[in-house]
């Protein structure tokens, strides 16, 4: 559970190109030879899929689509001292918070960082059977009510006047680009980790071997409710 509400997302457009080629791996590994190139691609693709999974980043650029349902309130326990955690909902509670519905002003966004050069779609309904409806499209830049802000991670998207619904989605690009590239303490992992699989792919190595290579992962691990 999120402090901003439930959501969950789905890869709408895979991507098309890895963070790292596989003429990178193949110096890492020292491999001279193209017998294994189709085995190497795929390890390549399967192991910056677990860094995502680990990291909760995009580490290739990928159009994603994250659905937001609105939670209700949490009203506390019926007897006993009122125990709830964080929750966004409480807008009567905060400066500027719209009392006649839930109406939230920013939404924290899944796999960090957002692509900003790519069209961004923000649509919402009330119920859970109506037909979605187009809030805002277009270029990040070209928004005047509303901005992305990348730096953060998660990257979070402010609506200076948003509507109120019960169901919002988000359809965007993101992951890393050549505009912003792939941090190296995440590049190196994701070597060890093709290095790892190709060395052990029929069997063999160790636990510990595989938790050292991933704990550097998991120090770049965005605290989310996405991972």
């Amino acid at each position: 559970m999120s402090v901003l509400g439930s959501t969950g997302y789905i890869i709408l457009t895979p991507a098309s190109a890895e963070p790292v080629t596989l003429t990178d791996v193949k110096a890492y590994m020292r491999i001279d030879f193209s017998d294994d190139d189709t085995l190497i691609g795929k390890i390549i693709t399967r192991a910056r899929m677990r860094c995502e999974t680990l990291t909760g980043r995009a580490l290739a650029s990928q159009q994603i689509q994250a659905t937001y349902p609105i939670t209700r309130p949490q009203g506390g326990q019926l007897s006993g001292s009122v125990d709830h955690g964080p929750d966004w909902y409480q807008y009567q509670e905060q400066l500027g918070a719209n009392p006649f519905g839930a109406s939230m002003f920013y939404f924290d966004l899944p796999a960090a960082p957002i692509d900003t050069t790519q069209t961004v779609t923000v649509e919402t309904k009330i119920t859970a059977f109506d037909a979605w409806r187009t809030f805002l499209t277009g270029l990040p830049s070209s928004f005047t009510t509303a901005w992305i802000d990348n730096n953060q991670e998660p990257a979070r998207f402010y609506f200076q006047s948003p509507l109120t619904a019960n169901f919002w989605r988000f359809t965007f690009w993101c992951g890393y680009t050549t505009g912003y590239p792939l941090p190296g303490d995440i590049a190196q992992p994701l070597l060890e980790l093709c290095a790892y699989w190709y060395d052990y792919r029929d069997g063999g190595g160790t636990p510990e071997q595989l938790e050292q290579i991933e704990s550097g992962l998991l120090s770049r691990r965005i605290a989310s409710a996405w991972i």
